[in-house]
């Protein structure tokens, strides 16, 4: 028989909570999808059960977590101890206050004494796929009392901090309220002080995700983010 050489992985779940109880680990509320109507968002806590089979020893555990662009969101170190050759042993990250810049896949690189191990991802979304409504359907959404039918967000410069306040609106022929300016087209705002570009397209998604949809799906949500491996609500 060959000798194992080096623990590998042997599963890697992503969950609500981990309890460890009786020398067993219980991962609760196995989800791999977090939803989210606006972004940038945060996501108030996860945690990530491991478990790796190999040679006995001490080894460093380190978990380097990408987002969609390609930025470094995070990264978390721990140690793992196999107590015996073949045995399996696990070890638990407890996230907190997790950033999600942005919707798509995030990944999750797994090092075992700095060297790559495995890969991992999950997906960050809204919880209803955005979609061009026609003009029907939003008068109807219109007589409702109940739907989300304007969205607002501040957006700063970032060289001379000149703030403008933006205003999305269901109605499209509605004008926005008092001290509030309309999402212009385009993803690309030029700032009237110092003429920087701005790039609205993340504004313009979040905003979008909101107007148009009940208000109790907001209000049922947490503050920062919601998630699960079942279904959002109906579009």
């Amino acid at each position: 028989m060959t000798p194992i050489q080096s623990p590998r992985l042997k599963y890697f779940i992503q969950c609500d909570e981990v309890r460890h109880d009786g020398g067993k680990f219980s991962a609760i509320g196995i989800f791999d999808t977090i939803f989210a109507f606006v972004f940038p968002a945060v996501h108030r806590r996860f945690f990530l059960l491991l478990g790796f089979h190999g040679p006995a020893g001490q080894y460093d555990v380190e978990l380097e977590f990408t987002d969609p662009t390609g930025r470094v969101a995070a990264k978390v170190s721990g140690q793992l101890g196999i107590p015996a050759d073949g045995q399996t042993s696990n070890v638990v990250f407890n996230l907190e206050h997790f950033p999600l810049p942005c919707e798509g896949v995030y990944k999750i690189t797994v090092f075992l004494d700095g060297d790559f191990l495995a890969e991992q991802e999950f997906r960050v979304q809204p919880p209803v796929p955005p979609r061009e409504r026609t003009p029907e359907e939003i008068a109807i959404l219109l007589t409702q009392p109940d739907i989300v039918k304007s969205a607002n967000a501040d957006v700063r410069c970032d060289r001379c901090q000149a703030v403008y306040r933006f205003q999305h609106l269901l109605d499209p022929n509605a004008r926005p309220e008092a001290g509030f300016l309309p999402l212009p087209p385009g993803d690309i705002f030029k700032c009237a002080v110092c003429g920087r570009s701005l790039n609205l397209s993340q504004v313009r998604q979040s905003l979008s995700n909101i107007v148009g949809i009940p208000r109790q799906w907001l209000e049922s949500r947490e503050p920062e983010t919601d998630h699960g491996g079942g279904s959002p609500p109906p579009a």
